[in-house]
């Protein structure tokens, strides 16, 4: 039985050394976490509300689980956080006064994509290891894990993820194999005691980091009759193929006005409306009609026109850029409300992680921050300066900033793409605002 190894200091040249995609390891209270409690709560509570907001057809997978003794909750709007609980020790005493003894599991995944300050940190704690051994192309993912539970519902799985663990509250136990324990052809197992004896474990506290390859074997485990509560990170490794995020490169232009939480719905395909039924394709005779329904043809004719390759290539750099400010965390929160600028007002950029700014043709232009993606338009070398002031992490007014640009004389039929004037750079800055790129003071 292989034996965990336990590290006391937490660096990133280290760890990619002696234990990325190798073995596991338990770092013992390093304070390196990017994760804080109070950071989860709100980010759960915004969880709650993005799921409660939308409609989940039969078949899709929801971001929010909740599980009593097992058995998943189909009607859980009345078991998940809130803002109305304060925190999570207001929410722990809210389910306990429902559920009594009775064991819960409270697991919300793309939890970095309901709250900013969470997704701020992660993003910046990670970047470490992306300059280390490159960053994700399709994306990590962070799943909130919270209860009472006995061990996870899904019992002993293999993930195609390599993950941290991140302890918040309580104790928790992660059990791992370094080979599949029984023979049986299934993927995963809940009754797992005759394997126990080829097992070895790690025991996880506030402030812990457990990290394991993608190749183990392994089940969470409650370590104790009180609440846990940890984040994971995954790392898509193993069983993942670039080719499963082509569609995030065909799916056409979209308004690119907020590009935080992308929707099918939102794109040219859907605006395919003909009915999926092909009347009349079966004849009686037995012969298959040799005219495509008119489902397929209109959807052919609406892939011909996102498939344009002008149009595709702008796609593509919008995407690519998101991808890159999104610092291998998508989707990204949602922007903020945007706020009125004034010219007195001073911006600023962390310089960290800076607006990106491309040229798209002889007058067309782009820039992304934190995986959102404004277009524009004309502006020449004022547009590059514009931006290099923006980066260069110092205090700017906004008077400062749009004095090289004339006043708008015409309105814009175009809301989609900003026009390097003095009335839309003011309000490209309201936008980067929203999108929390920039800080604002007086």
């Amino acid at each position: 039985m292989p034996a965990l190894e336990i590290a006391t200091r937490f660096d990133w040249d280290t760890f990619v050394r002696r234990y990325w995609n190798q073995r596991p390891v338990l770092f013992k209270g390093t304070q390196a976490s990017p994760f804080t409690v109070g950071d989860v709560f709100d980010a759960s509570a915004g969880a709650t509300q993005r799921y409660l907001s939308r409609s989940y057809a039969p078949t899709s997978r929801p971001d929010v689980t909740f599980t009593v003794d097992r058995l998943r909750q189909l009607r859980s709007r009345e078991w998940l956080p809130r803002a109305s609980d304060g925190s999570l020790d207001g929410y722990d005493a809210r389910i306990a006064s429902q559920l009594g003894e009775r064991r819960y599991a409270l697991i919300i995944a793309t939890l970095h994509a309901s709250g900013f300050r969470l997704w701020s940190r992660q993003r910046a704690f990670f970047s470490g290891l992306w300059q280390r051994v490159g960053m994700p192309v399709t994306g990590a993912i962070t799943t909130l894990f919270h209860g009472t539970y006995e061990h996870s519902p899904v019992g002993v799985h293999l993930d195609r993820f390599t993950t941290f663990l991140f302890a918040l509250r309580g104790r928790k136990r992660m059990r791992f194999w370094r080979k599949r324990p029984w023979r049986e052809d299934v993927s995963t197992i809940l009754d797992y005691q005759p394997y126990l004896a080829s097992s070895f474990v790690a025991e996880v506290e506030p402030g812990d980091i457990l990290y394991w390859p993608s190749t183990y074997y392994h089940v969470g485990e409650s370590a104790g009759s009180g609440v846990a509560s940890s984040v994971n990170v995954g790392i898509p490794i193993t069983e993942h193929r670039a080719i499963y995020s082509v569609d995030d490169l065909l799916r056409g232009m979209l308004d690119e006005t907020s590009l935080a939480d992308q929707e099918w719905k939102q794109t040219r395909l859907s605006r395919v409306s003909a009915s999926s039924l092909a009347r009349g394709a079966l004849t009686k005779s037995g012969v298959l009609a040799t005219e495509l329904p008119r489902a397929l043809t209109e959807a052919v004719s609406a892939f011909r026109d996102v498939s344009h390759p002008k149009e595709a290539r702008r796609h593509i750099q919008a995407t690519w850029l998101k991808r890159l400010t999104s610092g291998g965390f998508e989707p990204v929160p949602p922007p903020t409300r945007e706020r009125p600028l004034r010219d007195s007002h001073h911006v600023r950029v962390d310089p960290s992680f800076p607006v990106l700014f491309e040229r798209d043709g002889p007058t067309r232009w782009i820039c992304s921050a934190n995986g959102h993606a404004l277009r524009g338009v004309g502006g020449g070398r004022a547009v590059e300066i514009f931006f290099r002031k923006l980066n260069s992490g110092a205090d700017v007014s906004v008077k400062e900033l749009l004095s090289p640009f004339r006043t708008q004389r015409t309105a814009r039929h175009d809301s989609e793409i900003i026009a390097a004037t003095h009335e839309g750079m003011r309000g490209l800055l309201k936008k980067l605002h929203a999108f929390h790129a920039i800080t604002l003071s007086a």
